[in-house]
Parts: C-alpha cells; structure tokens; sequence
C-alpha cells in the first residue's frame, strides 16, 4: 500500500506534468522562448522539394523566390527621382490581394530581388504568397503623378508575422538585416513602409509592447544605415471580430509611433479606410480596397522629400 510520502510525490510529480503541459500549449500558441528558435531550426532544416521549371520557389521563410513570367531587366540607376520602397509587415503587405497589377511604365517600376531587378508585377519575389499585391500599383500611380521617374519596390513582408519576429535579435529581422546587406551596394532606401498590425491585434498585445517591438525594429535599420523616412500603418481590423474596436491596444500603439526627430511619419489607416467591400475575405484587400490602399499611400508619400 502506497506511503502517504510516496502519494505526495505522485500528486506533485503530476502537477509539474500539467504545469509544463500547459506552459508548453501557450507558449507554442504565442511563439515565446524556445518554439520561435526550434521554428526556425525546423525551417532550416524541413526538406526542400526538387525545383521543377515553371512553377514557384520560395526560401526557408516561405518568401517567393521564383514565379513564371518574370521579366529581369537591368537595374536602373538611382538618381534624385528615384524612390526606393522597402515594403514590410504581414499578408497585406504581401502577396494576399485579390488584384494582379504589372507594371504599366515598363522598366519604370521595378522589383528589385536578390541582386536582380524585375519588372514589377504581382506577385512580388521577396514576400509570402503568390497572389495579387497592391505595391505595383502604388508605383504606377507615383510614376503617372510625376512624383517619381522611376520606383524600385523591395518587397520583405512575411504573412501572419507577429511584430516580436521583427525585432532586433529575433528570426525576421535577421530575415531583413540580409535584404539591407544585398540592396546596400545598388541602393539606398528611400522609404520605408510597415504594414502590420493585424496577428497582434488578435494576439492582444499591449500598447507599450507593441511599441516597444516597432522601437527596437527601426533601431535595428537605424544601426544598419537606413536612415530613410519610416510610415507605420495603421492596420490591426481582420476577420468578423465582433470586439474589434477602432481604439484597441495595437491601433493606440500605432498611432503613437510618429515621431518627427526620429524620422517616423504617419502611414496608412487602412482600419479607416477600408469598408467591408475592400476585403474580399474580411480582412484582405479586394480590388477597390488596393486602389484605396494605394492612393492613400501615394497621398502619404507625396507630402515627404
């Protein structure tokens, strides 16, 4: 018959179990501690499928390398009436629209990827996704105002991302830190566009975290030498959420990110912007979301030098 001693052990040797079993459940639902890194040591290590010719290719961060049809062309040379747009955040950054754009000025909006630049066209290399995107449209819209001669997009947004993943020292902005040491020897940034907000929104993430994340983000492309004018976004509403609201924790964060001195200037309130008809999902963008989208980014743009 079991000792009263032996009976503590079990009941304590039990409750650890249900204690890590639970820690391990949330932690897995919310990346903490080891999952992020053994995620990314899974990404590294998960086997990669033979490429075959005609169909996409994508990286360990599941980021589009290879697409049919794309056009390479050579890279144009910066001059004053070039900008360069680094374009990143989640799936509405990326390649998750509901409209294919190309280019509509031929070598005049480009894709820049890997050394090798591109004729934009949906879907952009160097985002998630093989769907539509609204950045080729952004860019053909500063073409045809004049408000640029030529645009390069580079494209580094990584759908569902959560914004800790972007911070200095974690998986994604070591993703980045990568694209900035290739763009570095052709090109200098010119503006950098974040459209996030929507995994932390749901995720419920706080105010000052969220701000605290963004801070250390641009600290780490402040470090690297990009000192370009930032546009934080203001995009947390995804999905039939009936407790979304307008002044949630990670819209109040975002909307509190500007910061003149430190070169952080309102983006884009798509939450504002967009009704239910511009997202063919509930949360990403239609055709008539995108050319809202874009004509408030090339509305933003076209009040910074």
């Amino acid at each position: 018959m079991p000792t009263r001693r032996a009976i503590a052990v079990a009941i304590i040797a039990v409750g650890c179990l249900i204690v890590a079993y639970l820690a391990g459940v949330y932690s897995y639902a919310k990346n903490l501690g080891p999952v992020e890194w053994l995620r990314t040591i899974k990404r590294e290590l998960t086997f990669k499928p033979e490429v075959r010719p005609g169909l996409p290719t994508f990286d360990a961060f599941n980021r589009l390398t290879g697409f049919p049809g794309k056009q390479e062309v050579r890279c144009p040379l910066q001059t004053g009436r070039t900008m360069v747009l680094l374009l990143i955040g989640q799936s509405n950054a990326a390649n998750n629209a509901g409209q294919r754009y190309a280019s509509a000025h031929g070598d005049g909006v480009v894709n820049y990827y890997g050394g090798k630049c591109f004729v934009a066209a949906s879907p952009l290399l160097g985002a998630t996704g093989h769907a539509g995107e609204s950045w080729t449209l952004l860019g053909n819209k500063l073409v045809a105002s004049g408000r640029a001669d030529r645009v390069v997009l580079v494209s580094a947004a990584i759908g569902g991302s959560w914004i800790r993943r972007w911070k200095e020292g974690s998986d994604l902005n070591g993703m980045l830190q990568s694209v900035l040491d290739d763009l570095r020897p052709r090109y200098r940034i010119s503006h950098v566009l974040w459209q996030q907000g929507e995994a932390d929104s749901e995720g419920g993430m706080g105010r000052d975290d969220y701000a605290e994340a963004f801070n250390s983000l641009v600290g780490s492309m402040r470090r690297k030498g990009v000192d370009a004018p930032v546009f934080p976004s203001v995009s947390t509403k995804c999905g039939m959420n009936p407790d979304w609201r307008a002044d949630n924790p990670v819209a109040l964060a975002q909307k509190s990110l500007p910061d003149k001195a430190r070169g952080i200037f309102p983006g884009v309130d798509t939450d504002a912007i967009l009704g239910p008809v511009d997202r063919y999902d509930d949360c990403h963008f239609s055709a008539t979301g995108q050319e809202k989208f874009a004509d408030a980014w090339a509305g933003v743009l076209a009040k910074t030098r």
